[in-house]
C-alpha cells in the first residue's frame, strides 16, 4: 500500500469526530454539575420540618408559562436545524432569531421573578437552594443565548451551512439539554411542594 493509498483511507472515519465527542463530554459535565445541586435539594427538604417555609411564594402559573415559552424553544431550534440540513440558510436563521426571542423571554421573566420574590438566598435553606439551582439555569439560558447569537451570525456571514455544521450540532444539543433541565427544576421547585 502506497503513502497516498493510507493518507486516503485514514482521513475519514465513519465514527463520531474529536469534536462531537468533546461536545458530549462537555454535556455530560454539566449534567453533573446540576445533579449536586438537585441532591442538595432533596436532602434539605428531607431534613427541614417545613418545606417551602413560610412566605415563600412562588407563582406557579407564571413558571409554567415560562416552561412552556422554553419547550417551544426546542422546537425552533429543530426547524432551525432542519433548515440547516437542507441547505436552507435564510429559514435556519428566521428560525435561530425565534429561538433567540423565546429563550429571551424566558430571561426576562426569570429577572422579572427575581425581582419580585420576598426572599434572599441567605434568609434560609430554601431561598439557598432556590436560588442557587435557578440562578446556575439562568447562567446557562443566557449563555445559550449567545451562543444561538453567534451561531446566527455565523450562518448569516458564511458561504456554504456545511462550514458551521459543528457549531450548529453543538450548540443545538446544549440548547436541548438547558431545556432538559429546565423541566427538572420546574417540577422540582414548583411541582413538588
Amino acid at each position: 500500500m502506497t503513502v497516498a493509498e493510507t493518507q486516503s483511507t485514514s482521513t475519514r472515519s465513519p465514527g463520531r469526530t474529536t469534536g462531537q465527542f468533546g461536545v458530549v463530554v462537555f454535556l455530560a459535565s454539566d449534567v453533573m454539575l446540576f445533579a449536586p445541586f438537585f441532591a442538595a435539594y432533596f436532602l434539605l427538604r428531607s431534613t427541614t420540618a417545613v418545606w417551602p417555609p413560610e412566605g415563600t411564594e412562588l407563582d406557579v402559573a407564571r413558571a409554567a408559562a415560562a416552561t412552556v415559552v422554553l419547550v417551544v424553544s426546542s422546537f425552533t431550534l429543530i426547524a432551525a436545524d432542519r433548515a440547516h440540513e437542507r441547505g436552507d440558510g435564510p429559514a435556519m436563521r428566521r428560525w435561530l432569531i425565534a429561538t433567540i426571542g423565546l429563550g429571551t423571554a424566558f430571561l426576562v421573566n426569570q429577572f422579572a421573578e427575581y425581582a419580585t420574590l420576598d426572599f434572599r438566598a441567605d434568609d434560609h435553606p430554601y431561598g439557598s437552594i432556590y436560588w442557587g439551582l435557578t440562578g446556575l439555569h439562568t447562567a446557562h439560558v443566557t449563555a445559550g443565548v449567545c451562543a444561538l447569537g453567534l451561531l446566527y451570525v455565523r450562518a448569516a456571514r458564511t458561504r456554504s451551512l456545511d462550514e458551521i455544521t459543528p457549531w450548529a450540532r453543538g450548540i443545538s444539543l446544549f440548547w436541548h439539554l438547558v431545556d432538559i433541565v429546565w423541566l427538572g427544576v420546574f417540577v422540582t421547585i414548583w411541582m413538588i411542594r
